[in-house]
């Protein structure tokens, strides 16, 4: 992580990227005119959400059906072969490409449809060179990828039930009923298989072109994965499900939060010495130049409510465990990859301390960076840190501003210097308050910067409302194309203005 120096990067989704050629999200053909323009705003980090494959009919990065593979819908339609609509779904395309947001209702059976066509032309060719490539790489990701498509194949069979709610035999993986499905569906089998496939040989050449334009891609990795995934029903010694995972009692929360979730027995990956986890780590440092690790406390402790304990208990239940564990699995997640650890909400002093001695950046997010009301100084900030002004689970910048308290926003201006010759502050969101609070990130001492893409442009459209279900959640657009945003003057004078904040902030 000290080799990265002072980096400045922008964190948008890639739902939400814009291109003339999308169907209606953003997909991995939308890039290049993206880092065009983080280059000319002296960018050289973007930060995406979770690439992982999504449950279906659920669009969020975070409700995972594998620890591993990317998302299908990310895949660029224009790269496929034999590509072609009918009049009633070019009318659906239109559509969605011209949506302020993104219709999942269009985009999903538009995608599905148009991505199996292209399989059918792709499988009708077993001899060609890309049928002998995708074999090659199968092959090479069989340790995941045999699971992953067995349990997306039997998904569809049972129209997307949980695993445990099909016949028993394949609910729990007898051998013979798993061969019995390998024989049946073989093509299906290949379809899931050649998605990967697809969607990775896409990603790779995105990768080339961040290396191309000096840009640093860096990844987001969920701590857990859902309950009804491949991995909980290919692992079930690693993911337990009698209980649910979540986060203690707090100053925000008097019950605390019950998410639902499986939790991780660390105790029985260490006695398979912890090839899953290992090769969790690997497959991800090959995916990104850096990755946020989410919910770094889980990797110390983890707080489960089951029958016996409804109210929650730790496992590790003692500090002095629940620190080895911490020590010895952050060391094995950063293992030749830099990574930046997830540490909002409440961690105990033995954690931060561990995730200081290890030198791994953790978060300042500047509206929260505050005890009893007093904020501290961005010029303070540890610099093994990452500064950002907000999250993909915060109102943006601009809202913030506009409807917190006029104490809070006068407090802001005494505590950060580049703020000072505004005060008394008003609700306003003007140009000043807005160049000054970049600034404030810009000049922050901690070493990496990210910026969310809204707060760039000052909008007020957020990425996702925590504890709510809805079409407004993951579904936001830039409302430029990648294509024009180095020919239209506000996204020009936008990436000029960033590039000057950056370079006094000493990140170019």
């Amino acid at each position: 992580m000290n080799s990265l120096g002072r980096l400045s990067g922008v964190l948008l989704p890639v739902f939400s990227l814009r291109s003339k050629t999308d169907a209606g999200i953003g997909d991995f053909g939308a890039f290049d005119g993206l880092f065009g323009w983080l280059r000319k705003a002296e960018q050289k980090m973007l930060m995406v959400l979770p690439l992982l494959p999504t449950a279906s009919g659920d669009p969020s990065p975070y409700s995972t059906r594998s620890a591993f593979g990317l998302n299908p819908m990310f895949i660029d339609l224009t790269q496929l072969e034999g590509l072609a609509f009918t009049d009633d779904e070019q009318r659906t395309l239109e559509a969605a490409r011209a949506a302020s947001s993104v219709r999942y209702d269009l985009v999903f059976p538009l995608k599905t449809a148009a991505l199996q066509r292209a399989f059918d032309l792709f499988a009708s060719r077993p001899d060609s060179s890309h049928a002998r490539d995708c074999a090659r790489w199968c092959d090479d990701q069989a340790q995941w990828l045999d699971g992953f498509c067995l349990y997306a194949t039997l998904s569809e069979q049972f129209d997307h039930r949980p695993f445990w709610q099909w016949p028993e035999p394949l609910a729990k993986r007898e051998p013979a009923a798993l061969q019995q499905v390998r024989t049946q569906h073989q093509r299906r089998l290949r379809y899931h298989a050649w998605l990967q496939w697809v969607a990775e040989t896409q990603w790779d050449r995105v990768r080339a072109q961040a290396r191309a334009r000096g840009v640093l891609l860096c990844g987001d990795e969920p701590f857990i994965i859902g309950q009804d995934s491949a991995d909980a029903w290919c692992f079930p010694q690693y993911l337990r499900r009698e209980g649910r995972l979540g986060v203690p009692p707090d100053d925000f929360s008097a019950d605390g939060q019950d998410w639902g979730l499986p939790w991780f027995d660390f105790d029985a990956l260490a006695r398979d010495g912890d090839r899953w986890l290992q090769y969790r780590a690997r497959k991800a440092a090959s995916t990104y130049d850096l990755r946020r690790v989410d919910h770094a406390i889980g990797y110390f402790r983890q707080f489960i409510r089951d029958e016996q304990t409804p109210r929650g208990r730790f496992v590790p239940p003692d500090e002095p465990s629940q620190l080895k564990l911490g020590l010895k699995n952050f060391k094995l997640l950063s293992n030749g990859a830099g990574i930046v650890a997830e540490d909002l909400g409440v961690i105990p002093p033995f954690a931060r301390k561990a995730l200081d001695e290890l030198q791994l950046p953790g978060y300042q997010v500047m509206r929260w960076a505050r005890e009893d009301g007093v904020y501290r100084n961005p010029h303070q900030y540890p610099e093994v840190s990452l500064v950002t002004t907000g999250t993909h689970d915060t109102e943006t910048l601009r809202e913030w501003w506009e409807k917190c308290p006029q104490w809070e926003r006068e407090v802001v201006c005494r505590t950060f210097p580049e703020l000072q010759a505004l005060f008394p502050p008003g609700a306003s969101f003007s140009p000043q308050v807005h160049e000054a609070l970049i600034a404030a990130a810009e000049n922050a001492n901690s070493r990496l910067c990210v910026i969310p893409w809204q707060d760039v442009f000052a909008e007020t459209e957020r990425t996702n409302l925590p504890a709510s279900m809805g079409p407004h959640n993951w579904s936001y657009r830039m409302r430029t194309s990648v294509e024009e945003l180095l020919t239209h003057d506000e996204t020009v004078a936008s990436a000029e203005w960033l590039a000057k904040l950056t370079r006094a902030g000493r990140r170019a």
